[in-house]
């Protein structure tokens, strides 16, 4: 093994200094210095190639293993059996016997190994393998971050939650207590009536009693007898009322008691656990990269790009004075926003009208689908009175179940994992909004964009927004950094909407161009693939469903068209 190396091969100990030093790749032979030298000298018209000794011990011991000889005749190799995939020495041709049209001299095996396709493939595996490994840590990674955002508003969650329900038993607490202080008020001030009219009795009773005890030592027999009627009849009436009294209940005693709602018991029961913890797992986006599916999808898509055609389905009149965006429901269903208009309308898939939402106070310019039941409209530039907003609508009941408020005015809108990216102008940037927390993010603040700015996206890490100042379209990362830019000043004049299909062929509609230009997923190539041949005047809108590769076109005015890729 190169590690155990130390003697020179050739000299053995002929020389004082003949600790090894360099290595023959050709010969597998260790070299002193003095070795060397004659035999760089003695082997230089055979290309013989001599390296430190240090470097070779770095190679792993499986490679400096591997001998120039054969361990069964101590012969050189100097063939190779491609059957066996070995090398031979001459003896050992006639174990080969079978194998005479598969034997080859090593030499030509061998010849140009280090710049072979094989060996570039192989280091290009390597590089591949090394990405794919980066970018499964990079997405473990973002993948622990979230789960830990996820857990910390799922706490903050459980303590709003907590919050609110101790606000409500607290309230339900103050209501019950008040009943209480009510109850026990109403009581008393009845008991204290009662008191108030005994001792009023008690004072008169008294009073009678004072008399009688005076007549009786001063008064005369005469008046003694008829006081005593007097004083009778007043006695009674006291009794009557007295009884009266007892007779209507005025001396009930009044209690007051508590039951605690059975809904209120139920909680100690039934309610074992605040909430639930699920966890599941989502499939990856990421496709990992090798070099069979690196040359497939390049011939794949070259060939794609170079064939493909679209070809009419269907026409209709959407009679809208100003289409700015479209796109398909799930049901095969599509919607569209008319910018003045400020409508959202939806039609069938026969091109018939379904519904329409107004929308009175705000612009509608584009629109993106978040779910079966959902999309989120942008509003444009906002009136004087208005602010700047995204709108999710329900489809199902027809109203806005939600407004965004955003600092710039919001053009283009897509949805990408339960997250709106849409293209602000005044300031001109790209944002990111969290649809659960409403959050928003700046993506990039130097992308080109402007009025009437569009977007798409192929997948989460690759967007798509068009700018009609520059006449630009512009691939970036989620990051906000460009991977292409794509500018044609005369085919792609003032371009609006955007649209990508699965294998990332870009399309544009040109309002200015009246045309549909379709850009080759790397950038680099473009070509018209629809005009005013095909109907368009001021194509405004566009958007591609992968998953029956049809294209919607709708012309800013009039005619909107549904095309299939062939």
């Amino acid at each position: 093994m190169a590690s155990n190396i130390s003697i020179c091969g050739i000299c053995d100990l002929r020389h004082l200094s003949n600790l090894s030093t360099h290595w023959c790749q050709d010969c597998d032979e260790a070299l002193c210095s003095e070795c060397k030298e004659h035999h760089t000298l003695l082997k230089a018209t055979r290309g013989h190639t001599t390296i430190p000794i240090d470097d070779y011990q770095k190679l792993p011991a499986f490679i400096t293993d591997i001998k120039q000889y054969c361990d069964i005749h101590n012969e050189k190799y100097q063939n190779y059996c491609q059957r066996h995939e070995c090398p031979i020495c001459y003896k050992c041709i006639q174990d080969h016997a079978k194998c005479t049209e598969s034997i080859l001299p090593l030499e030509t095996v061998v010849t140009h190994s280090k710049t072979s396709q094989i060996f570039q493939d192989l280091n290009q595996s390597v590089s591949d393998l090394q990405s794919n490994i980066t970018q499964m840590r990079s997405a473990r990674e973002d993948n622990l971050a979230k789960l830990a955002d996820q857990c910390k508003s799922a706490v903050k969650k459980i303590r709003e939650f907590r919050i609110k329900v101790n606000h409500h038993l607290d309230a339900v607490e103050k209501t019950l207590l008040t009943q209480f202080q009510d109850a026990e008020s109403k009581c008393s001030q009845q008991i204290k009536e009662v008191i108030k009219s005994l001792n009023e009795v008690e004072s008169e009773i008294s009073n009678f009693d004072n008399i009688l005890q005076g007549i009786k030592q001063h008064a005369s027999e005469l008046q003694v007898y008829l006081a005593t009627r007097e004083i009778e009849k007043q006695v009674s009436e006291k009794e009557k009322n007295f009884n009266s009294m007892m007779e209507n209940k005025r001396f009930d005693n009044f209690t007051v008691s508590l039951e605690i709602d059975t809904k209120m018991k139920n909680i100690l029961s039934d309610v074992k656990m605040f909430g639930t913890v699920s966890i599941e797992t989502v499939p990856t986006n990421y496709k990992l990269i090798n070099g069979k599916s690196r040359k497939a999808q390049i011939v794949t898509n070259v060939r794609y790009f170079d064939d493909i055609r679209l070809t009419e389905i269907r026409k209709f009149d959407s009679g809208s004075r100003k289409v700015t965006g479209c796109a398909f429901l799930s049901d095969g269903r599509m919607v569209f926003t008319e910018y003045e208009g400020r409508r959202l309308f939806v039609m069938k898939a026969d091109g018939n009208l379904d519904f329409e939402v107004p929308m009175k106070r705000n612009k509608t310019f584009a629109v993106t689908v978040v779910d079966a039941t959902t999309v989120a409209v942008s509003s444009g530039m906002p009136d004087p009175n208005e602010k700047a907003c995204i709108q999710i609508i329900n489809i199902k009941s027809r109203e806005v179940t939600k407004t965004i408020y955003t600092e710039s005015w919001c053009y283009g809108v897509v949805c990408v994992d339960d997250k709106l990216i849409f293209c602000g102008f005044k300031p001109t940037r790209v944002y990111e909004v969290d649809l659960k927390t409403n959050t928003q993010i700046v993506i990039s603040s130097t992308i080109s964009l402007g009025i009437w700015s569009n977007i798409t996206y192929l997948d989460k890490n690759q967007l798509y927004v068009t700018c009609a100042y520059t006449h630009t379209v512009t691939c970036c990362d989620n990051k906000g950094n460009v991977i292409w830019a794509y500018t044609d000043v005369i085919n792609m004049k003032a371009p609006r909407g955007i649209a990508v299909d699965k294998n990332g062929n870009v399309f544009v509609a040109s309002e200015n161009s009246n045309n549909v230009i379709m850009i080759s997923n790397d950038g680099k190539h473009a070509k018209q693939i629809l005009d005013t041949n095909d109907g368009l005047y001021e194509p405004f809108a566009v958007q591609y469903d992968r998953s029956t590769n049809r294209l919607l076109v709708g012309n800013c005015k009039g005619m909107t068209y549904l095309f299939g890729a062939q």
